[in-house]
């Protein structure tokens, strides 16, 4: 297969989403397939991508209506003969389908990890003509979409994320720096994501607050960066909270600091398949998560670590709370380890998508 997959992210953005168009280019140009990632010059991705040895190439997608960006795609699918274009952001879908609509093009697919569509009008008629199926990473995402009655049931496709075990590493990030030499037993909880309103950071430093007054060696470690920081910070130093929750910043390597940590915490507001839960509990970490969506597919409440309502303080404090006591909290994380890397393994992901868009294609020919 002739792939390219698009992201017109901005240039200093990283998620999910980013992370998973590269493991998934890398692993299909493994089985021998031909892929391309389109994104800015100069981005995270492109940097990303290129450290992964895929090949990347330059679009510039800022609307839906780019005409650098028709014309970009356009020269792009001739000179590689592409057959099929993966767009994550819904202007890449629509921009790549009109192309390809005007010019007898490549199928279109519209990869989303999280949702990016309702049930109005303004997506059924400026969405869906260009689109020729979505791919997602979660059933509730899917079932969502299909109770619009748009489509036939085929037409959104659930391919689980996958869990690369290879960026694993045995290293642990040294915290030693932000921790006391007086605590006994420090209890390490630790959370990642960007600064923003999404990821819900405000109500754990608020939760913190109750429980470092309780249990003076538990200690928050949050690693990201993001347009709230200021905010963040400023919060913490309200609760007086400085010595207990940090701010570490962008980190490249997670797997290490997920290593130094004995709890996981994801507070998001909403989400889609979120990667970040699925790395920690494969590192085995037990884990509080919110209830967004994907995570009761992941995980489970009360095995594998506890799940609470989104923006709930008081939920998140006392499941919090609840794995700092747990006698049992090590054997939480094994079994989620074990649940994680059993379901979501990178195998059975980039199995299921190649299967997947070679369908797509035979359906084409056809």
């Amino acid at each position: 297969m002739n792939l390219l997959l698009i992201n017109s992210i901005g240039r200093q953005k990283w998620g999910g989403g980013e992370k998973w168009m590269v493991l998934a280019a890398s692993e299909l140009i493994k089985k021998g397939h031909q892929v391309h990632i389109g994104c800015r010059k100069n981005s995270i991705l492109e940097q990303r991508a290129k450290e992964s040895n895929v090949p990347v190439v330059r679009i510039d997608i800022y609307t839906d209506f780019s005409v650098l960006g028709y014309y970009q795609l356009k020269r792009l699918c001739k000179r590689y003969n592409i057959q099929l274009i993966i767009g994550c952001q819904n202007k890449d879908v629509r921009v790549s389908g009109f192309m390809s609509r005007m010019n007898n093009g490549p199928i279109v697919l519209s990869r989303q990890g999280v949702q990016l569509l309702n049930n109005s009008s303004k997506y059924k008629w400026s969405f869906l003509p260009y689109c020729d199926g979505i791919i997602t990473n979660t059933n509730s995402i899917k079932n969502e979409y299909d109770s619009y009655g748009w489509w036939d049931e085929d037409f959104v496709k659930v391919i689980y994320n996958g869990i690369n075990e290879e960026a694993q590493v045995k290293e642990q990030y040294d915290l030693s720096q932000y921790i006391p030499a007086g605590i006994e037993n420090p209890l390490v909880i630790v959370s990642t994501g960007r600064l923003a309103y999404q990821k819900g950071f405000e109500y754990l430093i608020d939760a913190a607050k109750t429980i470092v007054d309780k249990h003076p060696n538990v200690f928050f470690f949050i690693a990201g960066e993001g347009k709230l920081k200021n905010m963040l910070s400023k919060k913490i130093n309200q609760l007086r909270l400085q010595d207990h929750v940090h701010l570490l910043g962008f980190h490249k390597s997670v797997s290490s600091l997920l290593n130094a940590a004995d709890i996981y915490v994801l507070p998001s507001l909403y989400e889609g398949m979120p990667n970040s839960l699925m790395e920690a509990l494969a590192h085995g970490l037990p884990a509080v998560s919110t209830n967004v969506n994907g995570v009761a597919e992941m995980m489970e409440d009360g095995t594998h670590g506890y799940i609470v309502e989104p923006g709930n303080t008081q939920a998140l404090n006392k499941a919090i709370e609840q794995l700092i006591v747990d006698t049992e909290l090590h054997i939480k994380g094994e079994r989620g380890a074990d649940h994680v890397k059993a379901k979501f393994s990178i195998d059975q992901m980039v199995t299921n998508l190649e299967n997947h868009l070679l369908q797509k294609l035979s359906k084409k020919v056809l």
